[in-house]
């Protein structure tokens, strides 16, 4: 990994010694750019879009302290250290105040500078790491979201205390720092939320008043969706559904017949396809079609997760005996083919 560092010294010779002293430190580091004053640093920063920048604070033109504040006015996030006489320390005090992440004493004592540079460099390799993290359970959470969303709608009291479990082990066994799990749970959060529109407004999550506490969200996280349910079960008079119940736990049950069609669903509950339509739209957002794909998909994904069964006999089991068109059908739906889904879920 290559840790991009800019210089900023009207004097040649300070520079001069501070790439001497980096570039033998690390392999990592890298000179990428140099100014003479805050001016050509800022042309410089958003040309090469340094990690750090070092930077003196009395130059010409344009001081450190003033390029210090353009760059944090224009979006710049990377850590800047600056270097500092000792009849400046006010400055380096109201540097400090504006974000910078710590200051060098002239004349510069090498080991100082090392110090304080694998400081930063050692900060954002972790950063960077814990983002990969992150990235990588973006798509599980998504998913476990999706369907959490699902089953509450649904109704589906076991299926939604399963799926938060697995969602909050997925957390737990997850090597990120507690305020990005947190983060993810407000992800989350706002899934389910999208999931539920716009059948039912389902009420914000209301974030606990410790947001450093990971132990505290996670409770809370699971007492909102518990609420919701029991919401939704109230305004939606589930138990008194018992017709599109009949037909949605046919679906769950036959999904893997490749010719299951209407006429099989509705003959045994003596319902038109038009009243069965509106009725299942009214319970789950769907058509028929879509929510019979959505319990195949699901399905397929369990199946290619937790199972060695090759892709096409995932496909055979979800009411897809031909190959092709189930792979065609789960890119559509989820985005990856069953093959790269598989790869990914492995990796986690």
């Amino acid at each position: 990994m290559i840790y991009r560092i800019l210089l900023v010294d009207d004097e040649a010779m300070s520079k001069k010694s501070l790439r001497k002293i980096l570039t033998g430190a690390s392999p990592h580091y890298r000179i990428v750019g140099e100014a003479s004053d805050g001016a050509e640093a800022l042309q410089a920063a958003e040309r090469e879009q340094p990690h750090l920048i070092i930077t003196d604070i009395s130059m010409p033109v344009m001081d450190g302290i003033e390029l210090i504040q353009r760059l944090r006015q224009d979006g710049f996030e990377m850590d800047i250290i600056i270097l500092s006489g000792y009849g400046e320390f006010e400055y380096a005090q109201e540097a400090l105040r504006h974000g910078v992440a710590d200051y060098i004493l002239k004349p510069m004592r090498q080991e100082q500078v090392l110090w304080l540079v694998e400081k930063r460099f050692d900060r954002f390799m972790r950063s960077r790491q814990s983002a990969m993290i992150k990235n990588q359970l973006i798509a599980p959470i998504s998913l476990a979201a999706e369907r959490i969303g699902n089953e509450l709608w649904m109704v589906n009291e076991a299926g939604v205390r399963e799926d938060v479990s697995r969602l909050l082990r997925l957390l737990d066994d997850s090597d990120v720092a507690a305020e990005e799990r947190i983060s993810l749970l407000r992800d989350a959060a706002s899934l389910i939320q999208n999931r539920l529109q716009p059948q039912y407004q389902l009420v914000g999550w209301a974030f606990p008043f410790d947001a450093s506490d990971y132990g505290q969200a996670a409770v809370s996280f699971s007492e909102w969706l518990e609420a919701g349910l029991h919401e939704i079960r109230d305004k939606r008079n589930w138990g008194k559904r018992s017709v599109i119940q009949q037909a949605i736990d046919y679906l769950k049950e036959n999904f893997s017949d490749s010719e299951l069609n209407l006429e099989k669903v509705l003959t045994p509950l003596g319902i038109s396809q038009t009243h069965f339509y509106h009725m299942l739209m009214e319970e789950t957002g769907m058509s028929y079609i879509a929510y019979l794909t959505h319990i195949r998909m699901e399905h397929a994904k369990e199946l290619l997760q937790h199972s060695d069964l090759k892709t096409y006999e995932v496909g055979q089991r979800c009411g897809y005996p031909d190959y092709p068109h189930f792979t065609k059908r789960f890119k559509r739906q989820i985005g990856l083919t069953p093959t790269e889904y598989r790869k990914n879920m492995q990796q986690l």
